[in-house]
């Protein structure tokens, strides 16, 4: 089994190397430490350039709404999610004006790459961490990748597509053993991701916090509660047909958003599923609203398996 950073890379590198017509561009891409190997793994064709840049994000966007713009494709890579805040401007405004004046399949497409610095606290310009909330006020999908069943069925379907996204990579698990699932199930727009099926309550996790759920999956089990384990992504217009089946049948739903957005992913999962009929308990695990900045801000606490069969009044079979 590879690590979570390389295998990833292997996925999007596949898929980016089988664009045509495309411009692969980023700071300093194909040399050095290829952006902490973010980068590694792209090749040049006859009509795939890959090009280094200079330090100017809000240049590098707008190059790749202008390259969509006339038809072609542009993927952009990113050391942080950081620098992206740069770009807001074209993300909300330049797409904005694209969409109104002509449709997407007149367009070519645009995939920003990048890395959220999610490992600890990287001093105050270096640990954003809320991809949702930036595809919610642009009004665009983001897909936070965790694992490998993900990362393919995004990769394979959001880096050919027409329009703009982002994919972002998790830098806390880039030297862990990757996860690689088998049986997922997922929605077509790849809004949902279906990693277990269990009976008495459904775990849903936003941003990065996969690895919670599964854990959390695991203490459950051993005092006889089975779990559904969900990964989510901020995607516009979410097909959550999927997860919707799922809580109906289970009438209870933990949702885990372990972004630092105030308002984020977990708060949209949360106020879906409670319109379902047939369930009963929601509870949401996010961080605190005082987050102490100039410590490790990373800090996410989810409850114990105790605690969640207390909040969501299921019944354990072990002693």
């Amino acid at each position: 089994m590879g690590k979570y950073l390389s295998s990833v890379n292997e996925i999007i590198a596949r898929e980016v190397n089988r664009l045509e017509c495309a411009l692969v561009y980023g700071e300093n891409i194909d040399r050095g430490s290829y952006l902490s190997g973010l980068s590694k793994n792209l090749t040049a064709g006859s009509r795939r350039r890959i090009l280094n840049v200079g330090n100017c994000e809000y240049t590098h966007c707008g190059v790749g709404f202008g390259v969509m713009l006339a038809g072609a494709n542009a993927v952009l890579f990113v050391k942080q999610l950081d620098f992206m805040l740069l770009g807001m401007d074209h993300f909300v405004s330049t797409y904005g004006l694209l969409r109104a004046g002509q449709g997407l399949d007149r367009l070519g497409s645009f995939t920003i790459v990048v890395a959220v610095y999610d490992q600890g606290h990287q001093g105050p310009q270096s640990s954003f961490n809320d991809v949702a909330s930036m595809c919610s006020m642009a009004r665009v999908s983001g897909f936070t990748v965790t694992n490998l069943a993900d990362a393919t069925a995004v990769a394979e379907q959001e880096i050919h597509r027409p329009g703009f996204r982002i994919i972002a990579l998790t830098q806390k698990s880039a030297g862990e053993d990757v996860f690689a699932p088998q049986g997922v199930v997922h929605s077509g727009d790849c809004a949902a991701f279906r990693y277990f099926v269990g009976s008495d309550l459904t775990i849903v996790c936003a941003n990065f916090s996969l690895r919670n759920g599964l854990a959390l999956r695991a203490e459950l089990a051993a005092r006889g509660i089975s779990s559904s384990v969900f990964s989510v992504n901020p995607v516009i217009d979410p097909d959550w047909r999927l997860l919707a089946a799922d809580a109906e049948r289970t009438g209870a739903v933990l949702v885990l958003d372990d972004s630092k957005g105030l308002m984020g992913l977990g708060h949209r999962v949360c106020e879906f599923v409670s319109r379902c009929r047939s369930v009963q308990r929601v509870h949401l695990v996010n961080r605190p609203v005082d987050i102490p900045f100039g410590v490790d801000l990373e800090e996410y606490a989810v409850p114990s398996a105790e605690a969640v069969i207390a909040m969501l009044g299921l019944r354990s079979t072990s002693p």
